[in-house]
């Protein structure tokens, strides 16, 4: 009966700091949005840089990241320094990860 005693205390602690883990996990990843111009492409590295005004925002570009120019599905190589864009990814510290990136006015073409 003692061993249960001890027992059942720390299974609730240790399941408590399991949720709260979670909670701060969860907290710590925020998605956002932002419009603005595309300012550096790397390929090899598959990131984009978008700046709007004083803010600058490098994200990394995934498989899974949708790519949209008018209604049609892209890729990474159809950006051009110069596209304006509206992207939504999730900030992470350290690392931000596009979710969606959709191609507004492409520069050069008279949009």
């Amino acid at each position: 009966m003692k061993k249960f005693e001890i027992v059942m205390p720390v299974l609730f602690l240790f399941f408590i700091a399991i949720a709260a883990l979670a909670t701060v996990e969860a907290a710590s990843s925020k998605t956002r949005q932002l419009t603005g111009n595309v300012t550096a492409i790397d390929t090899a590295a598959s990131t984009i840089t978008v700046r709007k005004k004083d803010r600058e925002v490098t994200m990394s570009v995934e498989e899974k990241t949708k790519i949209i120019q008018c209604i049609n599905k892209t890729a990474i190589t159809d950006i051009n320094i110069g596209d304006k864009v509206t992207t939504r990814y999730s900030e992470i510290p350290g690392r931000n990860t596009a979710k969606s990136i959709t191609i507004r006015e492409t520069v050069g073409k008279g949009n």
